[in-house]
């Protein structure tokens, strides 16, 4: 996804609902609680919604006429999206063991 300043984010995908219609945003991003993620549907006229798990999240698609194709890409997002966090979360978890090692 690309804002009007040509910024890349990555922690967000649009969704699209059986008409072919953007009517909201999956997002995922490390949550307060170490090691967490949260997962939040963006519905543009519902609200805004925090999903427990991916299933959660899909049958929420499902409750709002989502196609399997659609839910599919999303899933594929989240499964990418996660990882990178937890190749990120891998990444300070060794810079600080590291940290903490040198200062012995």
């Amino acid at each position: 996804m690309k804002d009007n300043v040509e910024n890349k984010f990555f922690s967000s995908i649009d969704v699209k609902n059986s008409r072919g219609n953007i009517f909201g945003a999956v997002f995922v991003s490390p949550a307060k609680e170490f090691g967490k993620r949260d997962i939040i549907l963006i519905d543009e006229t519902k609200g805004t919604y925090s999903a427990r798990s991916i299933t959660e999240l899909i049958n929420m698609l499902s409750k709002r006429d989502v196609p399997f194709a659609e839910k599919k890409r999303v899933l594929d997002f989240l499964s990418e999206r996660l990882r990178v966090l937890e190749r990120d979360l891998e990444f300070n978890t060794l810079q600080l063991i590291k940290e903490f090692n040198d200062k012995k």
